[in-house]
């Protein structure tokens, strides 16, 4: 990510390439917000430093928690809640819902058990606890993967999206949506576009900055949920093969990019790769986008915002979550996703 007055050029750090990043006062004003799987949370923001996530009941399909984050002080160490904090807001999250008419099934290594049906069950827990919280939230961030790549293959992806956007409507909060690879398994970019998953008419513009305004060719947008917070949402897919017509320029360009980093020919491998987030897969961002980013962060910073950066996508890696940015030599960035492609493939192993 490039933040207010950081450096494009990369630097070399343990053998790997990396952004140098914005300078320490901006860094404790910014909160990067991920995809967990299955992640369903209420967030309220209080002032003082960040606290440790704190357990509470299971409403997502795989794993859920309850995150407190709060606007950091002078200090950029994390702290605790203290009793005296004042909560300003909360948001909800929830991601990875990944609804087919299908039953139970697993991940390709037989691992993980997924409950294609019972997602929904788990969705409509969560709307009923942000609709009957004392103090709702302002808004719930859904982080991709609404639906399963299987409806794709049983021909059912425009029913089961519509099965869950009805689901959604139960919600009393205004819903923002990301998409991740399971919508691109299903839809074209330019149906998503067209679709109840483009969110983008909930932004806020600076009227008066229009470089923050994104361009039509990736799916951004920021929005103001609390006065001094600003919430900005990434499109990371803007570079992928996945959704686009194979013969349109975008696609050779990111073909092209993947098989400069990916000799492999089975591009959904990551074996013997040294960067592993260049997958068939997988996504990125395009200079442009980039470029529009740090715009409105250069504004944030500048007008003494908080910020929560929400996008889809996180590498797991010896148990331990590692940034989802790595820039190439064409100034793009690609997102780390997965362990293995096959663990989110639209493959499955029944019991």
């Amino acid at each position: 990510m490039l933040g207010p007055r950081s450096t494009q050029n990369p630097a070399k750090h343990s053998g790997k390439t990396r952004l140098l990043g914005p300078p320490p006062d901006f860094r404790r004003r910014t909160h990067f917000l991920r995809k967990s799987p299955g992640a369903a949370l209420c967030a309220p923001l209080v002032g003082g430093e960040v606290a440790q996530p704190v357990a509470r009941e299971p409403w997502a399909v795989e794993s859920t928690r309850e995150t407190r984050l709060e606007v950091m002080d002078v200090k950029p160490e994390p702290g605790t809640l203290s009793e005296n904090s004042e909560v300003l807001f909360s948001f909800g999250v929830i991601a990875d819902i990944q609804y087919a008419d299908l039953e139970d099934g697993y991940n390709f290594q037989g691992n993980r058990r997924r409950y294609y049906r019972h997602s929904l069950l788990h969705l409509r827990g969560a709307i009923e606890h942000w609709n009957t919280e004392d103090r709702p939230p302002r808004c719930v961030l859904q982080l991709g993967d609404i639906i399963d790549g299987y409806n794709a293959q049983y021909k059912v992806s425009e029913k089961s999206l519509e099965l869950v956007m009805n689901t959604f409507q139960m919600l009393k909060v205004p819903v923002h949506h990301t998409w991740g690879n399971h919508e691109f398994y299903n839809f074209s970019r330019n149906y998503l576009t067209n679709s109840k998953l483009n969110t983008k008419f909930l932004e806020d513009r600076i009227v008066h900055d229009p470089k923050t305004v994104p361009s039509e060719d990736y799916y951004a947008y920021h929005f103001v949920p609390f006065p001094q917070f600003r919430f900005i949402l990434l499109d990371a897919y803007d570079l992928s093969v996945l959704g686009v017509d194979q013969s349109s320029p975008k696609y050779q360009q990111c073909l092209k990019i993947l098989r400069e980093h990916n000799p492999n020919s089975e591009l959904n491998s990551p074996q013997g790769l040294s960067e592993p987030q260049f997958v068939q897969f997988n996504g990125g961002f395009s200079q442009d986008q980039l470029n529009w980013l740090n715009e409105v962060l250069t504004f944030s910073d500048t007008n003494q915002e908080k910020v929560v950066i929400v996008r889809f996508g996180l590498q797991r890696k010896k148990s331990t979550l590692v940034p989802a940015l790595s820039p190439t030599e064409t100034g793009t960035a690609f997102g780390h996703r997965k362990e293995h492609p096959d663990a989110d493939t639209p493959s499955r192993k029944t019991s």
